[in-house]
């Protein structure tokens, strides 16, 4: 297995100082844009200290909802504006204090919308290449939309998470199931047989093949420091 990029999301409802420690040990912050977690002055202080550690930066936009997950889906001419408004703004706040925008994650409820329905995804895909110079994009490996994105000529960093059970299908076991975060220990014992055998164990037992450029921990999963600090090392 290559080398993965360490990414985390960050900006959101952990401290200023669970970021800056978090951002030491990572290669990669999706910084979240200031609604659906955090504010406008946290996306600031969250792109310093990337910026400061020299690590990539990535915007992280998410349903302006309280966690930013939700059942309702936007409608496409709401989740262009979505994205016009919290990545510009983003962009905007990253160029102010001297960063580079490397690439876009979507979050949480928008992340699993482009993988089903394909006016959202078409909708974001067109808008990322209106982005002059177009940044990458983070999507999940082994997904629909990563095929798709890459197909239509945009970089695509395949991400695979490593504090989130999986289905047999290769996609994330909801949050609503109580098995659905991983404990440290639940973590790097899958990490450690998909690093040998490139096969990932799901929430059934079963090994499905899965083949990633970066892998995310949450900075909410209730292990997050132990954990990256472990997977660094075996990084």
């Amino acid at each position: 297995m290559a080398r993965l990029i360490l990414n985390c999301d960050l900006g959101e409802d952990e401290s200023l100082e669970l970021t800056g420690r978090l951002v030491s040990l990572v290669d990669a912050a999706s910084i979240g844009c200031g609604y659906h977690a955090g504010n406008p002055e946290k996306t600031r202080a969250a792109i310093q200290l990337a910026l400061a550690a020299g690590i990539l930066i990535g915007a992280h936009p998410g349903l302006p909802v309280d966690g930013g997950r939700g059942t309702d889906l936007p409608t496409v001419q709401e989740f262009r504006m979505l994205l016009e408004e919290q990545v510009g703004s983003f962009q905007k706040a990253a160029q102010s204090l001297g960063a580079s925008t490397s690439y876009i994650k979507l979050h949480g409820t928008l992340y699993q919308a482009v993988e089903i329905d394909k006016a959202l995804a078409d909708t974001y895909i067109e808008f990322l290449k209106k982005r002059t110079p177009t940044p990458a994009i983070f999507a999940l490996a082994g997904g629909r939309f990563a095929r798709v994105a890459e197909a239509s000529g945009l970089r695509v960093y395949h991400e695979a998470f490593a504090d989130r059970a999986y289905q047999q299908d290769g996609s994330l076991l909801p949050r609503s199931d109580a098995c659905a975060v991983l404990t440290e220990a639940e973590a790097l014992q899958r990490f450690r047989q998909w690093k040998e055998q490139g096969a990932l164990r799901t929430c059934d037992g079963c090994l499905i093949p899965l083949k990633a450029d970066t892998l995310c921990v949450h900075a909410d999963s209730p292990e997050a420091m132990g954990m990256i600090e472990s997977l660094r090392r075996w990084l």
